[in-house]
C-alpha cells in the first residue's frame, strides 16, 4: 500500500470542531427545554423528555471529547501534478484520490467560527461530487486553491 499523504491540517481545527460540538450541545438543549414546555403544557409525561434529551446529549458530550483529536490525528492530504489524495476518518476511514482531469472547480470556504480562527476549508469540486479539505490556514488555503486550479488545468491541456 502507498504511503499516507504527508500534509496535516492546523492544529486550531481541534478548537474549531469542539467549539461545534459545544453550538451543537446547546441546540440539542434548547430543542429539549421546548418539548419540555410543550409536553408539560398539554400534561404528557416528561421523563420521556428528560429520557431522550439525556441521552442525545449524552451522546454529543461524547463526541465531544473523543472525534475531535482522533479526526486530528487522521486527516491528512497531498496534491500531487495527477491528483488530490484524502485521507480521514474517524470510526471509518477514508482514502480518496481525485484525479486533476475531472475536477471542474475549487473554492475556499469559511464560516464564522473558522474565520475567527484564521481558518478556511477548500473545496475540490468534480462533475459528481465535492470533496473538503478542513482546517487550513487562510493563507494555505488560499494557496491551496490555487495550486489545483492550475494543476488541473495543466491536467486538461494534458488530455
Amino acid at each position: 500500500m502507498t504511503q499516507l499523504p504527508a500534509h496535516r491540517l492546523d492544529p486550531r481545527m481541534l478548537r474549531v470542531w469542539r467549539i461545534s460540538d459545544v453550538v451543537g450541545i446547546v441546540v440539542v438543549a434548547v430543542i429539549a427545554l421546548a418539548a419540555w414546555f410543550i409536553v408539560r403544557h398539554f400534561g404528557g409525561d416528561v421523563f420521556w423528555v428528560y429520557l431522550v434529551a439525556g441521552l442525545i446529549e449524552l451522546v454529543c458530550v461524547c463526541d465531544l471529547l473523543i472525534s475531535p483529536p482522533i479526526e486530528y490525528a487522521t486527516w491528512r492530504y497531498d496534491v500531487t501534478p495527477t491528483d488530490v489524495d484524502l485521507y480521514h476518518g474517524v470510526f471509518v476511514k477514508k482514502r480518496v484520490l481525485v484525479p486533476l482531469v475531472r475536477v471542474q472547480h475549487v473554492q475556499t470556504k469559511q464560516g464564522p467560527i473558522l474565520r475567527a480562527h484564521g481558518l478556511a476549508t477548500v473545496t475540490v469540486s468534480t462533475a459528481g461530487e465535492s470533496f473538503e479539505i478542513p482546517g487550513l490556514a487562510e493563507a494555505d488555503a488560499n494557496e491551496l486553491r490555487d495550486r489545483v486550479a492550475e494543476l488541473a488545468r495543466l491536467a486538461k491541456e494534458d488530455v
